[in-house]
């Protein structure tokens, strides 16, 4: 049976906006010696890790309740930079005495493996790789936990930037007028509401394909109705414009359904990456916390005009 979803708390770690000389929007992170207080784990992660397990410690720590019945990460591309480093190990030594640690450490459930190890955490574990729709799938299989009866989701989304993956993309044309980001991003979803809880999450749906707009409009659509709202009931749409020009043009058409609702964006200041969409809900979490006038929030994402998601929530 279906259950309420609140999102108990929330934390990120992300790029104010702005890019270096190097085009790239890189997270501004905290002091990882005050939230990953292990030095031994610490000085062996590197910084995609060291990134989402801080944020997911962040985001336990702001959790009354500390009890973990799952952690369910995601991420699009993984460790690049670990990954990068074993490759050129590889070619550089022949394939021969290979230090097997940089390829245990880029394999893409590393970081919810260390949270659990620094919580002493025993429960589900899964990690979702599922290109622009993995933090969408992470949230699906948390919501699904919580039907079940499990208490208390850890939910997260990871990934990370480096000058190899900008270069690769900008050769296969895929960076006109865009940044690209990084960032990592931490919910718990409980099926029970504590003293600060103000938001919930009402729904998630994916579909995939280059599809046309009238499509895409009718899955809006559709979407609203199976949760019994009609699109007047909007007050707000978040939009992942990227600044293609092409494909923002999706944005437009969705923002045509709303008419009443005051918009907003997210990837001018995260840039775009496979889970862009988690930041993406970060804020709407805020603005639901921090806004008086607006009930029901909506995020439409796509990425590359492949991977769409809407993800619907409400002020409680």
């Amino acid at each position: 049976m279906k259950k309420p979803c609140y999102i108990n708390s929330f934390a990120s770690i992300h790029p104010s906006g702005f890019t270096g000389e190097d085009r790239m929007l890189h997270a501004i992170e905290p002091d990882y010696k005050e939230i990953i207080t292990n030095a031994n784990m610490r000085r062996r992660m590197s910084h995609i890790i060291k990134m989402g397990v801080a944020c997911g410690l962040m985001c336990l720590e702001q959790n009354k309740d500390k009890n973990i019945d799952a952690i369910i990460t995601a991420t699009g591309l993984g460790c690049l930079a670990d990954t990068e480093k074993f490759l050129n190990n590889l070619v550089e030594n022949d394939e021969q005495l290979l230090n097997p640690s940089t390829f245990i450490q880029s394999t893409f459930n590393t970081i919810g493996a260390q949270i659990a190890l620094l919580t002493g955490n025993h429960s589900y574990n899964n990690t979702y790789v599922h290109r622009g729709l993995s933090f969408e799938s992470a949230l699906i299989d948390g919501m699904m936990k919580v039907w079940e009866g499990n208490k208390q989701i850890l939910i997260g989304a990871v990934d990370e930037v480096i000058s190899t993956e900008y270069t690769i993309l900008k050769r296969l044309g895929m960076l006109n007028n865009i940044n690209i980001g990084e960032g990592a991003h931490f919910f718990t979803l409980s099926s029970e509401k504590d003293i600060q809880t103000s938001v919930e999450l009402m729904s998630v749906r994916t579909f995939t394909g280059k599809l046309r707009f009238e499509k895409i409009l009718q899955n809006t659509i559709d979407f609203l109705k199976d949760n019994k709202l009609e699109t007047s009931q909007i007050h707000h749409l978040i939009t992942g414009r990227n600044g293609n020009k092409i494909k923002d043009n999706i944005y437009n058409d969705i923002e045509k359904l709303f008419p009443s609702a005051s918009t907003s964006t997210f990837k001018d200041i995260c840039g775009e990456y496979p889970t862009a969409s988690a930041f993406g809900m970060w804020r709407g979490v805020n603005l639901l916390k921090e806004a008086d006038n607006v009930e029901y929030l909506l995020i439409y994402n796509h990425y590359y005009n492949i991977n769409h998601s809407l993800i619907l929530l409400r002020k409680c």
